[in-house]
């Protein structure tokens, strides 16, 4: 079951440019001032302020002549990184290029400028509703559930009676006991990347925390670029909050595990520790990656990536760098349901079962590949009218296990997320 809250906080606006190279500008240097990620096209344009959905989109288009003036218009969603973000958005318009700008801003912060008011009128009490949520489900078993999590991406392993989150695995509990024993103040410089006024200690240390849940592989830097500049903004981050704020507790056990993996000598100076239920790492173990309706579950130290084939097509693909190779390419029927190609016939081992919305067969076999000896399994799974064909290439038999394993949790489905999903923004459904 999916669960929804229908709510989010955010703003909108509309106005005009005297061209989209003067915005652009403009937006290059406020980028640059405030280290903000700017990204731009032909329609538009877009500034990263922080993670967890941090950013304002504009797009523009002429209003009748071409040389101007042209209209804009743009949003941004504050929620769940926080009032600060909302802050830093409402500032940012205020200092680009803009005329006859009118914002729709539901928290009114826009016009009375009332940081602190607007916490406590709109920040806070959507944070309790979330609250309130997790303590409906205290003591019932709750299964998969989520806070804020984008849905197109992967689903971490599933844990009953907690609740996955962007800075976090919770115990329900945990979050009610937070809540009402410290307060929601304390509750929302936990939960909120950017609960502050400014990027504070709390901002830098949450956006470290949300780095370690969400993306760090737990792998070393040498692997990819992307372990390296991962592994590199955590530790970075982190250093950065003990020297703004050194009473503040860190995930000190986690941040000394990126040092190992970046091969960087531990810099932060003696201070407390950040109390957490569950170690930090999604993706330290298994993670559930959704392919239209094929549920692949995989190791999530896997990075993916897609893989261009020279004669057309292609497939998504999935390594460690060091063991078997994943590859998953999909098709769609143009009348009827999928079926079974007779290509796994001569396969060894060949096994079949039924699963909730369609079916999986799958066999291995052996094949040579510039001169090495390599065991490939092969794997059909039927949904619909979508068969999805999945390859996953082993360079020892003894990996061919672990593969059967995950084949073994490979599910389908056929309308919207079982799972039980609280979010608070439009971020996805079925990918």
């Amino acid at each position: 079951m999916e669960e929804e809250c229908g709510m989010s906080i955010g703003l909108s606006f509309i106005g005009k440019i005297d061209s989209p190279q003067a915005l652009l500008e403009a937006a290059k240097i406020l980028a640059a001032e405030q280290n903000y990620c700017l990204t731009a096209g032909e329609s538009g344009l877009k500034v990263v302020l922080c993670p967890l959905g941090g950013e304002v989109n504009i797009l523009w288009r002429p209003e009748g002549d071409p040389a101007g003036p042209w209209l804009v218009r743009g949003d941004c969603v504050s929620t769940p990184a926080g009032a600060g973000l909302h802050r830093a958005a409402v500032e940012l318009l205020d200092n680009l290029p803009i005329h006859a700008l009118t914002v729709e801003d539901e928290t009114g912060f826009c016009r009375h400028r009332d940081f602190h008011r607007m916490k406590e009128e709109h920040f806070y009490p959507w944070l309790k509703t979330l609250v309130d949520v997790c303590r409906q489900e205290c003591g019932k078993g709750a299964s998969g559930m989520q806070l804020c999590w984008d849905l197109e991406q992967y689903a971490p392993q599933d844990i009953p009676d907690t609740v996955v989150t962007p800075v976090g695995r919770f115990l329900l509990s945990e979050l009610v006991d937070l809540l009402e024993k410290e307060g929601v103040e304390a509750l929302a410089g936990r939960f909120f990347l950017w609960n502050g006024r400014i990027r504070d200690a709390k901002f830098y240390r949450n956006r470290a925390i949300n780095a370690l849940w969400e993306q760090c592989c737990f792998a070393p830097s040498a692997r990819s670029w992307e372990d390296e500049a991962v592994n590199a903004a955590i530790l970075d981050d982190l250093e950065r909050a003990a020297k703004l704020d050194p009473s503040l507790p860190l995930p000190r056990a986690a941040y000394e595990e990126v040092c190992a993996l970046a091969r960087r000598e531990p810099a932060l100076p003696q201070g407390p520790c950040l109390a957490e239920a569950f170690s930090p790492g999604y993706r330290k173990g298994l993670v559930t990656h959704s392919l239209g309706a094929l549920r692949l579950t995989l190791p999530g130290s896997f990075q993916c990536g897609w893989e261009q084939w020279e004669k057309g097509g292609g497939a998504y693909l999935w390594t460690d760098g060091s063991g078997p190779v994943w590859r998953v390419s999909p098709y769609r029927m143009r009348d009827g349901d999928a079926r079974f190609t007779d290509h796994l016939d001569t396969l060894n081992g060949v096994e079949a079962r039924e699963l909730k919305g369609g079916a999986l067969r799958w066999g291995w076999k052996d094949i040579c590949e510039d001169g090495e000896r390599l065991y490939q399994v092969m794997c059909e799974v039927t949904a619909g009218s979508s068969l999805f064909v999945i390859t996953v290439t082993c360079s020892a038999p003894g990996e061919l296990s672990s593969v059967a394993e995950l084949i073994g949790r490979i599910s389908v489905v056929t309308n919207k997320a079982h799972r039980e999903t609280v979010h608070t923004q439009n971020s996805g459904g079925e990918a």
